[in-house]
């Protein structure tokens, strides 16, 4: 089962709050898991990129924080979730 049918289960059937809540619990766990793996790979002082509002900002990583990290990009400092660096 892809994501795609995950999404036309959900929209299809008829899930109480209960069901929903558990349904984001389980996602934010996911989002949370996928936070801590990418700042086991992160280092300070490393080259990293991600999307920002005008494109693709490429900065220095200054300080790494339990879900965010700040990335140095010029005179800009960016507060970037972690699952949105990539390393340079």
């Amino acid at each position: 089962m892809d994501v795609r049918d995950i999404l036309v289960n959900i929209r299809n059937s008829n899930l109480n709050n209960d069901d929903l809540n558990l349904i984001i619990e389980a996602v934010k766990f996911k989002r949370a898991q996928n936070a801590r793996k990418a700042a086991n790979t992160l280092k300070i002082g490393e080259q990293v990129s991600f999307n920002g509002r005008n494109g693709p900002v490429v900065g220095r990583l200054e300080q790494i924080k339990i879900k965010k990290a700040i990335v140095v990009s010029g005179m800009t400092r960016w507060n970037v979730p972690l699952a949105m660096l990539e390393s340079v």
